[in-house]
């Protein structure tokens, strides 16, 4: 199938839309499905200063000051509070076409225990605006309950926003924080690392913020035991899945529409209580309903969900699609030892992406194998992000890179993510700095340019003598004319009693 010209862009951001299964062309339409059908130019992260070290310069703020403590990323987040706080920015849609936004932010309070005192409710919220400003209608609202932040684990969050209306030329973000419940200390809620990008695609799940019960899933055993909806202590919203037992949830997605070869973003926060275990799966069914693929595996392993203390979010690809496929099945399974233990699903999303993951080996399951390293371990323990192992880098500091090829790379932007895991050994360890970066190289293997730096400088503030997990996303900006491959660089310097262990590592266009 030829890939459609897209006439709009200009000779410097990519002028054709080229497509090579298994990726999709960002121009690429499909019939009767949820892609946007026009062409749309990569801008990277939409948001101007995400990470707050302009401070003001950007944002507008209404009782919110900018600290150092805990910090995400970078060296500065926005302190929301005490008491009822606000924070916006607007930025223009131009040349971003009709098409979702991809929406990301972490969060993290000083509030210790939740039961007693509480931060109050945090809204996030985009709304399309057309070009004199006027609301032409709300693409996002997430509620966050007023005890699910706390400082206990920072969470990193996922959305994706619907499609602007077409005389949309603007967007407002706003984080509203209610009034908190709190006797002891004042009610701060930090945030950071916000990011809005454009997506090819909506989000295919129904009811994925399992809002209207388990709608649109199923139960396996199916006599009440096994997934309940739940509506005390959800990630965002009022409701989620919940298990006290050995289950498995499933919901299958149709998508004989989707051209052959298509990889899928899945997104999903779970929390769990005591040696719980849950594996992912995403299976490929024909049109008879029989398995003729995996498109993706997932463990997370007994210690790692008990450790964290609150919900772990997960952003992963699936593999293509393989001929003949006409449904995806996803599919939960949760293993819960007794009834005093839980396991908790949140925000689950499912979205086709223009790639597979990039990256090679990504959860270390063959060892460091693909990957360049300096004074880098393989960790193998029950509490790793994902799977049977990661890469740690400890107290003498290191790096770790694998270089990925790219095919017509210029003008496309690339969604990286990855886990942290900040791991301490005393009370007084500290981390370090760990820098994530995403290199353009030439096809002589020259760098070319920046197309992206994260900075994780802070690890918990509570001595758990456990591993905190946090989950890390950016966008790249387009890569420049001449891009063969990308450098995924990971560098830690050094630290006294505190290690930062990388895991689930991904690179993949979003459209």
């Amino acid at each position: 199938m030829k890939a459609k010209r897209c006439h709009e862009h200009k000779k410097s951001t990519a002028p054709t839309c080229s497509f090579n299964a298994p990726t999709l062309p960002s121009c690429f339409a499909v019939p009767n499905y949820s892609q946007a059908k026009t062409c749309t130019r990569c801008r990277g992260n939409l948001v101007q200063d995400p990470s707050f070290e302009a401070q003001y310069l950007y944002w507008y703020a209404n009782n919110v000051n900018f600290t150092n403590t805990s910090v995400f990323e970078g060296a500065v987040q926005a302190r929301l509070g005490p008491g009822i706080a606000s924070l916006t920015q607007e930025f223009s849609l131009q040349g971003m076409g009709k098409n979702p936004l991809f929406f990301s932010f972490n969060a993290v309070s000083n509030l210790p225990d939740l039961e007693t005192e509480n931060t109050g409710p945090l809204i996030a919220e985009v709304t399309w605006l057309d070009k004199d400003n006027n609301p032409l209608g709300v693409g996002l609202r997430m509620f966050i309950p007023g005890d699910r932040i706390n400082n206990v684990a920072r969470i990193t969050f996922f959305d994706q926003t619907d499609r602007p209306p077409a005389k949309a030329s603007k967007a407002r973000l706003v984080f509203t924080k209610g009034q908190g419940q709190t006797e002891t200390q004042a009610d701060y809620i930090f945030i950071d690392g916000v990011l809005l990008a454009p997506m090819g695609y909506i989000n295919l799940l129904r009811n994925g913020d399992f809002e209207a019960n388990l709608l649109g899933w199923t139960a396996i055993p199916g006599n009440d035991t096994a997934f309940l909806s739940s509506y005390k202590e959800s990630l965002e919203g009022a409701g989620h899945a919940q298990t006290h037992f050995n289950g498995t949830l499933t919901q299958d997605i149709p998508i004989r529409q989707l051209p052959r070869g298509t990889s899928f973003l899945l997104s999903f926060a779970v929390q769990g209580v005591g040696p719980v275990t849950l594996s992912v799966q995403v299976e490929w069914l024909n049109a008879s309903g029989n398995v003729i693929g995996s498109g993706l595996n997932l463990s997370i392993p007994n210690e790692t969900l008990d450790n964290q203390g609150n919900y772990l979010s997960y952003l992963n690809i699936t593999y293509p699609t393989v001929p003949g496929t006409a449904t995806a099945r996803l599919i939960f399974i949760a293993t819960v030892p007794t009834p005093s233990l839980y396991l908790r699903l949140d925000q689950v999303i499912f979205a086709p992406v223009p790639s597979s993951n990039l990256i090679t080996n990504p959860s270390f399951e063959n060892g460091l194998n693909d990957w360049g390293q300096s004074l880098v371990n393989l960790i193998e323990r029950p509490d790793v992000y994902e799977g049977r192992a990661d890469a740690g880098l400890g107290e003498i500091g290191g790096a770790l890179w694998q270089d990925v090829d790219l095919y017509q790379a210029e003008g496309h932007c690339f969604l990286f993510s990855t886990g942290l895991g900040f791991r301490q050994i005393s009370e007084n360890a500290t981390f370090g700095s760990m820098l994530m970066k995403v290199i353009w190289l030439d096809r002589f293997d020259r760098e070319i340019g920046l197309g992206l730096s994260l900075i994780a400088t802070s690890g918990p503030d509570v001595f758990s003598g456990f591993l905190e997990w946090v989950p890390y996303a950016g966008v790249t900006e387009p890569a420049p004319e001449g891009t063969a491959r990308a450098r995924i660089l990971f560098s830690k310097t050094d630290s006294i009693n505190g290690f930062i262990e990388v895991d689930n590592v991904m690179l993949a266009r979003l459209i």
